[in-house]
């Protein structure tokens, strides 16, 4: 009986690596599947928060832009009303000279 163990175990000795290595390399496979997930979840839960920020930044981005068009309105309207004024000084200064006359 012991020798029928020992001539069976000779004659197998190549299937005792082959297990180990195909139970080590479905356990790695695994290991790897189940770190990769948890990569892809901790970057969905980057992605959600860069998309925040970029929301953030695209309504902060619109007030800028309205507030840029605000100062340039009021810009405008300086501009003019410095044109204006300076007409009137001139219309006025012709005035008094024509009055000194």
């Amino acid at each position: 009986m012991a020798q029928e163990k020992i001539n069976f175990f000779k004659k197998n000795i190549f299937i005792v690596p082959v297990i180990a290595s195909v139970v080590v390399g479905t356990f790695t496979g695994v290991k790897y599947i189940v770190e990769l997930t948890d990569t892809i979840d901790r970057n969905a839960i980057h992605i959600e928060k860069i998309q925040e920020k970029t929301d953030s930044l695209k309504e902060d981005q619109a007030t800028i832009k309205a507030d840029i068009a605000r100062l340039e309105a009021s810009m405008s309207m300086g501009e003019d009303l410095y044109r204006l004024l300076s007409e009137q000084v001139r219309e006025h200064s012709y005035d008094i000279k024509d009055l000194n006359r």
